[in-house]
């Protein structure tokens, strides 16, 4: 079963998901992926534990109104096909929710728009690259 927490700052186990995934494993630099919103303390970040260790992490804020950012959903490599991702996406969406969000909004890997699909995340725009990494925009109506 998955513990969450949320924190107002980037936490060291965020920080280390992220690290593993977005760093080593797709090649991003670390001075890259951590960047000014990870210390603002309107920034939300939560991380999904397994038993005491982290797992999962996502990060989300309020972009403008009542529309929402989530992005750094990240999930440890001997973590994934579990769902730990689709959970730590569906609790960042009630906290948003719990701070008024009416949609999400989401810069997705190209790789992974099928799984932001199949939560209800809609394509739009054209693909663009971030790092080096194919994206595309995603929304959704909570």
């Amino acid at each position: 079963m998955l513990e969450f927490k949320t924190f107002n700052k980037a936490c060291d186990d965020s920080k280390y998901i992220r690290f593993c995934v977005f760093c080593d494993e797709q090649g991003v630099k670390k001075n890259h992926e951590i960047d000014n919103l990870d210390d603002n303390i309107q920034v939300f970040h939560i991380v999904a534990y397994e038993n005491s260790k982290p797992v999962a992490t996502c990060r989300f804020y309020q972009e403008d109104g009542d529309m929402w950012h989530a992005g750094r959903i990240a999930v440890l490599k001997e973590h994934r096909k579990k769902g730990y991702g689709r959970a730590v996406l569906e609790q960042a969406e009630k906290e948003m929710k719990m701070h008024g969000a009416k949609s999400v909004f989401i810069s997705a890997q190209t790789q992974a728009q099928k799984f932001y699909e199949a939560l209800g995340y809609k394509a739009y725009g054209d693909i663009y690259p971030e790092e080096d990494i194919p994206h595309i925009a995603m929304k959704k109506f909570l």
